[in-house]
């Protein structure tokens, strides 16, 4: 059975068999038996590459973010998802610029600043998802 880790454009974690091109991360998301018990534990909602600097992780782990894995960048965008400081330098600081440029009357320039706002924007009070239908 297949992991409760993939996700949909609207944020959804799915448990399907469809392998994924990027991973999220959103805190520890699991319990001891693999299961999700949280749907994010932290504001900031990174997209990462799938391989860093060789490093192998166990999906899942004990005591360790839950991987999320998304079909491509625009599904983790459309998710609420920004790109990775850490493994996706340069095109994190490209999302922060864009987004500051395209928010010019909020006062948030740093990443974790920004996230709050992210945040905000994207999860209801009552702990839903925020969509946009166009």
């Amino acid at each position: 059975m297949p992991l409760q880790n993939r996700v949909d454009p609207f944020g959804n974690l799915l448990a399907v068999n469809a392998r994924g091109a990027w991973m999220g991360n959103r805190g520890i998301l699991h319990d001891e038996h693999k299961r999700i018990v949280h749907r994010w534990r932290h504001p900031n909602w990174v997209l990462c590459t799938l391989e860093y600097k060789g490093k192998r992780r166990e999906v899942f782990g004990p005591g360790t973010y839950s991987e999320l894995f998304f079909l491509d960048e625009a599904t983790a965008f459309s998710a609420g998802h920004r790109p990775c400081n850490r493994c996706r330098r340069e095109r994190c600081q490209a999302f922060r610029d864009a987004w500051i440029a395209a928010n010019p009357e909020q006062t948030a320039r740093r990443l974790p600043e920004i996230d709050r706002v992210l945040h905000r924007e994207r999860v209801r009070r009552n702990g839903t998802k925020v969509c946009f239908e166009a």
